[in-house]
C-alpha cells in the first residue's frame, strides 16, 4: 500500500526536498501555427512517454522513457533517427539503494502531479511505463525475463506496440491481470486527447537486463543491444501510430 494517497500529499511531506529526495523532468512540444491564411487549426498530435515512478522508485524506466522519447538516456542529446521527439515525463526517486524510494510511490489513478497531467492532457497519445515483480511478468524457467504486460485504454495503439515487439523478439502480452491492466479512467496515463494510454508493465529481472550495470548512476551509461532494441520496437510504434489510427477514438470499451 502507498505511503501517500495522491502527490499532493508526497509534495506536503516536508521530509521530501525535491533535487535530493526526488526529482521532477520533463519536455513539451511546441504547438504552432504559421500558415497565414490556414484554414483549420493544427491538431495536437504530440505523444508523450511518461515513466511516472522512475529513478529508483521502478529502476529503469527513467532510461527507457528518455530513449523512447527520443534522447540518450546519459547525455539526453535527441536522437537523429528520423523517428521524432516526444513529449516526456520524469518523476525520479533519487535515494541511494540502501535508503530504498519504495514510499515514494504513487499510483496511477491518485496521480494528481498539475504539471504531469497538463503534459498528458494535451498529448494525443501516451505510453506509461512501469515496473512489476517477477512473478507479475510471469518469470519461469523456460521464461527467464518473463514477458512486459500490456494495458491501457488506447485499445489500437496496443496492439501496434504488440506487433512491433514480437517483431524484434521480445516476450509481451496484453495482460489478464487486473493489477496490471491499467484501465482506470482515474489513471494518468489515460487522460490523453483521445481518452486512453498503452501501459507497459516490465519485470524486475527484465529491465535488469537491459543494462550493464544496474545501478542509478550507472543504468544511463550502460545500455546494452537489449535495450535499444526495446527503445527501436516502442518509436516504431510510435511513429505508425497517427498513420494507421487516424482520427478515431481510442476508447472501444472499458475494463471493471
Amino acid at each position: 500500500m502507498d505511503k501517500y494517497g495522491s502527490m499532493t500529499d508526497l509534495y506536503a511531506d516536508q521530509a521530501n526536498i525535491e533535487g535530493t529526495t526526488y526529482g521532477k523532468r520533463w519536455r513539451r512540444h511546441e504547438w504552432s501555427q504559421l500558415v497565414e491564411e490556414q484554414v483549420t487549426d493544427n491538431m495536437e498530435i504530440q505523444m508523450i512517454i511518461m515513466a511516472i515512478h522512475g529513478g529508483g522508485i521502478e529502476p529503469g524506466t527513467s532510461e527507457i522513457a528518455l530513449a523512447a522519447a527520443g534522447y540518450h538516456p546519459a547525455t539526453v542529446l535527441p536522437t537523429t533517427d528520423g523517428q521524432g521527439l516526444h513529449d516526456l515525463w520524469l518523476f525520479e526517486g533519487l535515494q541511494p539503494r540502501s535508503t530504498g524510494n519504495g514510499h515514494l510511490h504513487v499510483t496511477a489513478t491518485h496521480y494528481n502531479e498539475p504539471i504531469a497531467t497538463e503534459l498528458v492532457q494535451n498529448a494525443r497519445r501516451c505510453i506509461s511505463l512501469h515496473g512489476c515483480s517477477d512473478t507479475k511478468a510471469k518469470v519461469s524457467e523456460t521464461d527467464p525475463v518473463g514477458k512486459i504486460q500490456i494495458g491501457g485504454l488506447d485499445f489500437e495503439l496496443r496492439q501496434i506496440v504488440l506487433e512491433e515487439l514480437t517483431t524484434a523478439r521480445i516476450p509481451a502480452e496484453i495482460t489478464t491481470d487486473d493489477d496490471l491492466k491499467g484501465e482506470e479512467l482515474g489513471n494518468i496515463g489515460n487522460k490523453t486527447q483521445v481518452g486512453g494510454c498503452v501501459q507497459l508493465e516490465m519485470g524486475t529481472r527484465y529491465r535488469a537486463s537491459l543494462f550493464e550495470t544496474n545501478t542509478r548512476p550507472r543504468r544511463k551509461h550502460t545500455t546494452n543491444a537489449q535495450f535499444w532494441l526495446l527503445v527501436g520496437a516502442l518509436r516504431r510504434a510510435m511513429s505508425k501510430a497517427d498513420v494507421r489510427i487516424g482520427d478515431s477514438p481510442a476508447i472501444t470499451s472499458c475494463g471493471a
